[in-house]
Order: structure tokens, then sequence, then C-alpha cells
């Protein structure tokens, strides 16, 4: 919470910087803490922050140390209140009750009651908090700012930062008082220092006049004179009237002798003003004097040694001191001219006086010198009342045109807060979504191969599953469902039977773990399904996987068996019943040869296929990768149906475009895409599993419409309304 407190300095511009700097100097802040008593605050906890009771605290705490002995002190009590007094947590937790003297880290204490309510707290816990003086003034000096309304103007505001806006109230309000204060004395001080100087006079002349009494009555006695009557006669007007110069000017002599002794060079104190001299010069230059030292007295408080202000001050001050105490002999020095100059007249006029006796201008000196000090004695008396007068009707420093109230709130904002929180819940994830998809290059369905290969038929999407499976007899499962599509659309590809041969049929990849293997058993397993003689060729010579599947051993004879060796019967090489199916039988590659693409390029598998077309209604070879290797692009011409498997979440697209191009410039004649493992997609390094429509009207999880459902459902699951989210906004971005 922010407070603020409204007053008006009233000092011209050059001043109005360092008034700033006094009102949060650490003389001003340290009267303000100790008055408010702000070294010791009160808490009550809570699980995120604690929150300060200011002047609403049930009990209070006496601290029964010096001040000086406590100022640097830093203390904690946990305090808990119960029905017969309170517990502190550092003290063992011993039941204790008010009003009594206890010690921690050698610092006497009393707790008190502050409310009559009682009861209403018990079991009430509060944390009471000691701190250090100068962490207080460092604190106010950190949470409280001065600053000007405007550029123009001599209005100063005064805020405080802070999370109980009562406390920061009194603060604001206290600093402002003390503040006026503080203005009030030093404006007081010059006042106090005539008002000393006048005293310190008054017992000088009481005893001037004391003498000169005692001087006159012993006189008299000598001389028996009684009245001045004796003498009117003797003198005349125009001789009065130079006395009553001389006496003047002998006034004013004394009172800058005066004047003089109470300048002392080796200190600058504020001398005394308008004490009667008047001499103009000396007047300003005291004026002068007294308002550069009130200048460095505030400029000292908050600015240091070298500050070039303070500097400036300081040796002007000696400079002007030099000159009040030269311009005050010179005045001496005119008065004592002047003095010669009339007691000359008067001697002059005297001579027509000559028969006045001696002892009777003795007499008059006398008295003239009595009349100087009760004048005298009567002017301090006067200039005393005006210095005290002045003192008690000394205006504030400063008018408060409001002070410090309900404060506004500065810290935290809600709406900023609110803002955060729905760019980092929505726009964060949205943001990291949006990356996701727009730098995934890999293929996820069969949209994505759609938009690649265009006009290119893709005839099935094989299901992810948790493993391999093969489809068995009667399988009614989803991926059996998935294979059943793939030879429908297989048997819309290929052409009708002109001879009765079989069809050849190459399964391949771009890369190696696309699942080429795979559905070729698979595909292999389907046609038996309608009573077709199948046979499948392990045509993958470098890294052969055919025979994991299907159970046989590596070393077992195989397709490089017989294209290597011509004394090979095809016969030998052919595995019946794989699988224990008795319509398909495979052929496995064999030992790895050295030269794969030569090998299966030497007319020997050529002639293979034209053996075996005669005995079984598919062939379907299983043949290398077209990116890692060239063997598969050798034999493609051999092909009735080239089916290019890709893998969900594996395959580029970059790999899809470079098999279109294949197609395209003729190196594969007819091909047809199958994407598999559909269904697997990551969000945030989590993986989920959803399944999408084949436009065929329905899905691989409608559990058929017949009556029966999929004998591997644990194997799938629907799609929920967080993974339609996904793919929707998928498809979006992918458009």
């Amino acid at each position: 919470m922010s407070t603020e407190g409204i007053f008006i300095v009233g000092k011209n511009k050059a001043k109005l910087g360092n008034d700033l700097q006094i009102i949060k100097s650490n003389r001003i802040l340290k009267t303000v803490a100790k008055e408010l008593n702000l070294t010791t605050s009160y808490y009550l906890p809570g699980r995120i922050m604690n929150s300060e009771q200011w002047k609403n605290c049930p009990v209070k705490i006496e601290w029964l140390s010096t001040d000086d002995m406590l100022e640097e002190k830093s203390l904690s009590l946990n305090l808990t209140i119960t029905k017969k007094g309170f517990k502190i947590e550092e003290l063992g937790n011993k039941e204790m009750i008010f009003d009594k003297k206890y010690v921690i880290n050698n610092t006497p204490f009393k707790i008190k009651s502050n409310t009559r309510q009682l009861a209403i707290f018990y079991n009430k816990k509060y944390l009471i908090q000691k701190s250090t003086l100068s962490g207080v003034i460092s604190y106010l000096s950190g949470s409280v700012s001065a600053s000007v309304l405007t550029d123009e103007s001599d209005v100063v505001v005064l805020s405080m930062r802070g999370l109980n806006q009562e406390k920061s109230k009194d603060v604001v309000n206290c600093i402002i008082k003390v503040y006026n204060e503080d203005g009030i004395k030093d404006r007081q001080l010059a006042f106090r220092n005539t008002i000393q100087f006048v005293n310190d006079r008054f017992q000088y002349l009481v005893g001037e006049l004391d003498s000169i009494e005692n001087y006159k009555i012993g006189y008299k006695k000598k001389i028996d004179i009684n009245s001045i009557e004796e003498l009117a006669g003797l003198t005349a007007g125009r001789k009065s009237s130079y006395e009553e110069k001389i006496m003047d000017l002998e006034n004013q002599m004394s009172m800058s002798s005066f004047l003089s002794v109470s300048i002392k060079p080796s200190t600058h104190k504020t001398l005394p003003t308008n004490i009667g001299i008047l001499n103009v010069n000396i007047n300003s230059y005291i004026d002068n004097y007294n308002q550069l030292i009130s200048e460095r007295d505030k400029l000292s408080i908050s600015a240091g040694k070298n500050n070039p202000t303070l500097k400036g001050i300081n040796e002007k001050l000696p400079e002007l001191q030099e000159i009040i105490i030269s311009s005050i002999k010179i005045y001496q020095d005119e008065i004592k001219a002047s003095i010669r100059n009339l007691e000359k007249i008067q001697s002059e006029n005297n001579s027509l006086y000559s028969t006045v006796p001696e002892k009777e201008k003795i007499l008059k000196s006398i008295e003239r010198q009595q009349n100087i000090k009760e004048s005298l004695y009567l002017l301090l008396l006067q200039k005393r009342e005006e210095a005290g007068i002045n003192m008690a009707i000394t205006q504030p420093s400063v008018k408060v045109l409001e002070y410090a109230g309900s404060g506004n709130k500065v810290a935290p904002n809600n709406n900023t807060i609110y803002l955060i929180a729905l760019i980092i819940g929505i726009g964060i994830p949205l943001l990291l979504l949006f990356l996701k998809f727009y730098f995934d290059t890999k293929i996820h369905n069969k949209i994505d191969v759609k938009n690649i290969v265009k006009d290119i038929p893709i005839i099935g999407e094989i299901p992810f599953i948790k493993e391999d499976k093969y489809i068995q007899n009667n399988d009614r499962s989803i991926l059996a469902e998935a294979y059943r599509n793939v030879r429908t659309n297989i048997n819309y590809l290929l052409p009708a039977l002109i001879k009765k041969e079989g069809y050849v049929i190459f399964s391949t990849s771009s890369i190696k773990g696309e699942g080429k293997t795979f559905n070729a058993i698979n595909m292999a397993l389907i046609m038996t399904q309608m009573k077709k003689k199948v046979l499948i060729i392990g045509a993958d010579l470098r890294n052969p996987q055919l025979h994991k599947y299907v159970g046989l051993a590596k070393e077992k004879r195989g397709l490089t068996n017989y294209l290597f060796d011509q004394e090979v019967e095809l016969e030998s090489i052919i595995n019946k019943n794989t699988l224990d199916n008795q319509y398909l039988d495979t052929i496995i590659s064999g030992s790895i040869p050295p030269n794969p693409a030569e090998l299966i390029s030497n007319g020997r598998f050529e002639k293979l296929l034209n053996i075996v077309k005669a005995e079984y209604d598919f062939i379907i070879v299983d043949s290398a990768p077209t990116l890692l290797v060239t063997d598969t692009l050798l034999i493609t011409n051999l092909a009735d149906l080239v089916i290019y498997v890709t893998r969900a979440d594996m395959t580029d697209k970059h790999v899809v475009e470079y098999s279109r191009d294949l197609y395209l410039q003729g190196k594969i004649n007819k091909i047809a895409y199958i994407v598999n493992s559909v269904g697997l997609i990551y969000v945030y390094g989590y993986k989920y599993k959803y399944n999408y429509s084949y436009g065929y009207g329905y899905n691989y999880n409608y559990g058929y419409g017949y009556g029966y459902g999929s004998e591997d459902d644990n194997d799938y699951i629907e799609k929920s309304t967080f993974e339609k989210m996904i793919s929707k906004f998928k498809d979006t971005f992918k458009s």
C-alpha cells in the first residue's frame, strides 16, 4: 500500500532540494522511529507471510533496558496467549504471567495486556520482532519518498510504501510533524542567542551602573553639590545639543564594542541582530553572516564534509567575519573622529564658560556615563523582550495541505497477475503446441501421406499395436480387419488374370524399421484366409529379418544360395507350411552375401519368380529399403505392385517425397502406400493413442456392428476429448 501526505514548504527553489534531503535525513527518521517505537513490531503468523498488527495487537512488550543498549539489538519472540497468561517459545514455552519481568538474551522485558477482552485471543500466536534502530532507519529511508508536486511549485508530496496502511499513515504524519518542529527550532535559535547575549550584557551593565552611582554619590559628597540646577545656567542650548550627539556617538561606540567582543574568530556562531547599531553596512553583514550560519547548520545534517556548497559556506564565513570586524573598526574610527570634532567644538564653546568649575564638568561626565549605561540597559531590555515575543510566535515550518490518509494499493497488481497467469496457462501451451507441429516433419496418418503423394493410392492404415502380431485364422482383431481392407484394395489395383499365374507384390520401405517385413507376413496371412496359395520371399539380403518372424534359423539355405549357386534347386530352399499354415510357404534370405546388388540382378531372381508364379497365387517379396540401398530398384520391374510401407511418427515427409519421385521418374511402375502404426502421438513427453477414420464411414474402434467385438480391445482406446482437441489443433496447423 502507498500512503501520501501533502504540504507546502514555502522555500525558494535553490533551498527546496536541501529540504527534501532533510526530510529523509537520519536525524529526522531517528526521531520518528523513537517517537512511534518502530523498532518493535507485532505480527500475526500466516502460511505465506506474516501480517503486521499495528495498534491492534492484544499484547504489548515493554523493554526495560536503556535506549542506548537496545538500539542495536535484534530479538524475536514467538508468543502464544493462554488462559493464565502467555508462553514464549524461545523461553521453553513455560507458562508466564503479565506485568512480570523476564529476561531473554540479557535483555529484560515485560509483557502487558493491551485489551480487556483477552479471552477471545486464547491460543493465538504472535511474533514480536525487535529490530535495530539503524535497520529501521534504513527501512524508512528506502520506503519513504519526498518529491515536489510540480517543477514550478513548492508543494512537497511525502509518500511511503508498506504492507500496513495504518502504520504507513502514522509514519508519514509523524515525519511531517517532526520536520515542522525541527524547522521551528532552527528559526528560534537566533532569538535564543539574542536573549542569551542580552542576558550576558545585563550582568555587565548592572555592575557598571552600580559603580557609576556609587562614584557619583561620593563625588557629590566631596564637592558638596547636591543638584544639577546649580549648573543649569552654565550651559547653553547649543552645548546641550553637542553633548547629546556625543552621547549618541559614545552609545554607538559602546554597542559596537559589545558586538566586537561577541565575535570570536575561532568559532562561528550566530551574532546578535538589531541591537541598536546605526551602521547599515554592519547590520547587513551581520544578517548575511547569520543566514550563512543557518544554511551551514542545515546542510551539514544531510551533506558530507566534502560537499561543494558546504565548503563554499565554510570558506565564506571567515571572510565575512573579518569584514564585520573590519567594518566595526572603521565605524569606531568614524565615531571617534566625530566625537573629537564635537569635543573640539564643545571645547571652543566651553571657553565661554571658563568660569565653570572643573568639578562640575566631572559631575556632568559622571551623569553622562550614567545616562549612557541606563539607555543601553533599556535598549537591551527592549531587544530581549522583542526576541522573546518573536520566539513565542514563531510560525510553523510547513503548511499541511493534506495529512496522510487511506492509501492506494501499488503491489501486487491483480490485473497484471491475472494476465500473466492467462499467458502462462493458455499462451505458452499453445505456443509449444504450435512450435511442435510447425517443426514436426514426420507423418502421422493417412492424411499426411495423401498431402504428399497426391494421386498415388493409399491402400490402408495399420493401427498401432503393442507388439508384433500375426493374423490368425478367423481373426477378428482390429489388425486383421485392417489387412482385410488392404487385401480388398489390392484386388482393385491388380489387373485381372490373363494367364493362370500368380501376382508378384513387393513390400518395401524407405528406411529400416518402418514395418515392411511385418507387413509382408500379415499380407500373406490375410491372403491365405481366402484359400490362396502364397509364397513369401526374403529379398532383403543385407539385413534379413524374415527368418525371425517365421521361426527359422538364419543359417538355413535361402535366396542367396539359389542366386549364387546354379546347382541349388528351388525346392530345396522353399519352407513348406510356414507358421503351420498349409497355404503359406517361405523362402528366407539365407547367408548375407558380399555383393547383394550384383547377386539379385544376375537373372536368377527373375527366373525364380517365373517358376513360382505357376504354383502360387501371390508371391510377396520382402525387399530392401530403397533409400539405403539400390537392391530393390534393380528388380521392381518384376513386380505387379510395389507396396510402399511408411510408419506414423517415424517416416519423414521428405522420405515420402523421395518414394513419390521414384514413381514419377519411372523407377517403380506401379506403387501403393500403407501407413503403419497409426495412432501414436507424443504430447509433453507422454504417449497418447487414438484412431483415425478411414474415410469409409467407420473407424477401427466401432465394434464392427455385427454383434461381436475385437479380441484385442485392450490394445486400443477410444479417442478422449483431449486427444480430439489435440488432433483438431494439429490438423488446423497442418492445413
